[in-house]
């Protein structure tokens, strides 16, 4: 038997959501892409399709994280994983976004927001019916953007940030961000995981296997 979801609808009033705190973004968000028009824009689909906080077209949500840590979860660890193929980190674009004129962020990890039925579910159900109403009914009042503990984090520690706008890819930064696009440093990355307990290895070429002889 399912156990009742602890997380509330949002809202019907547009006030209600006005007593969400605003979040004090980092002068630097975070994104891994393999790219180089990192502004993907996705629309709620079926699934996991447009993500936790899709919104309905012709709008979308594009995904970053407050440090590179953070992106990495959501980039390469979004399923458990033991291992990491190095070659899957040298093959990734490391967005750095520079917030030069902050949007509007509510901020669902605030202690405010347990007076509004929200709980840690908004970021780490498997469902993703209430989080899109959620992100829905603040689109529509006026929220650009929504703060969230990254599902990845067994310390639910670290933030994403998922920004809404229109729906597909922007060739350009949205008003207020400003992009500079590296390719992903792997060590830095390697060392991140590895703090988590990930390997990073590369994968074995032909050469290098054993020769086992059949059995029978």
């Amino acid at each position: 038997m399912t156990a009742p979801s602890g997380l509330a609808w949002p809202p019907d009033h547009p006030a209600e959501l006005a007593r969400i705190p605003s979040a004090a973004l980092p002068l630097r968000l975070h994104r891994l892409s393999h790219w180089t028009s990192p502004w993907w824009f996705s629309s709620a689909g079926a699934g996991d399709q447009g993500g936790r906080f899709g919104l309905p077209t012709p709008h979308g949500t594009c995904y970053l994280a407050e440090n590179l840590e953070g992106a990495l979860l959501e980039k390469v660890l979004r399923r458990p994983r033991q291992l990491v193929a190095a070659e899957q980190l040298t093959g990734l674009f490391h967005v750095k976004v520079a917030v030069v004129t902050p949007a509007p962020t509510a901020d669902l990890t605030a202690a405010a927001v347990t007076g509004l039925g929200v709980n840690a579910e908004i970021s780490t159900g498997l469902d993703y019916a209430k989080p899109r109403a959620w992100a829905a009914a603040l689109h529509r009042a006026g929220w650009y953007a929504v703060r969230y503990a990254l599902r990845g984090d067994s310390s639910l520690r670290q933030r994403g940030v998922a920004l809404f706008g229109r729906a597909g890819l922007h060739r350009r930064a949205p008003a207020g961000f400003r992009t500079s696009l590296t390719t992903l440093d792997p060590v830095e990355a390697a060392a991140l995981l590895e703090r988590r307990g990930v390997g990073v290895h590369p994968i074995p070429l032909a050469r290098d296997l054993p020769l086992v002889p059949p059995s029978g």
